[in-house]
């Protein structure tokens, strides 16, 4: 089953949560995560570091129980739930992004514009970008 990322940016005024569960009952077996547009600003970035997730998924090298809060913590580059929440958690009635990870199938059927997004645009890395992929990737090793 062929696997594809999705980041898309939700205008203001749109329930993040509400948004969140509405993608994941559409898209079952999928790994779906609202953040901060501040979590990121390239969909290629976005998906490497969802691919790392789902390479970890299965493996002792999940930094979580469940996929989507792994996602979470290495797109905020720590180990604590609590300080990825506080740098990048979703606000309600601000945009933000919503990352889904899933069946392209599955995928293909959500309307972005429907729930008031557009995809990310994706763009070659910047420094900047690949060192925070490096962090994410390391982050199990902090784990420890």
């Amino acid at each position: 089953m062929e696997s594809q990322v999705v980041s898309v940016v939700v205008k203001a005024g749109a329930d993040p949560d509400s948004v969140r569960k509405m993608v994941a009952a559409e898209a079952p077996g999928s790994v779906v995560q609202a953040v901060s547009t501040a979590a990121a600003t390239n969909g290629y970035y976005v998906e490497m570091i969802a691919a790392q997730t789902l390479r970890a998924a299965g493996t002792p090298n999940l930094l979580a129980r469940k996929p989507e809060v792994d996602l979470l913590l290495r797109l905020a580059g720590t180990t604590q739930i609590s300080r990825a929440i506080e740098r990048i958690g979703a606000k309600k009635g601000k945009p933000f992004l919503l990352v889904i990870a899933g069946p392209a199938r599955r995928l293909a059927r959500i309307s972005w514009a429907e729930i008031g997004g557009r995809e990310m645009v994706k763009r070659d890395l910047s420094p900047d970008e690949l060192e925070r992929m490096e962090v994410a990737a390391l982050l199990n090793v902090a784990k420890g």
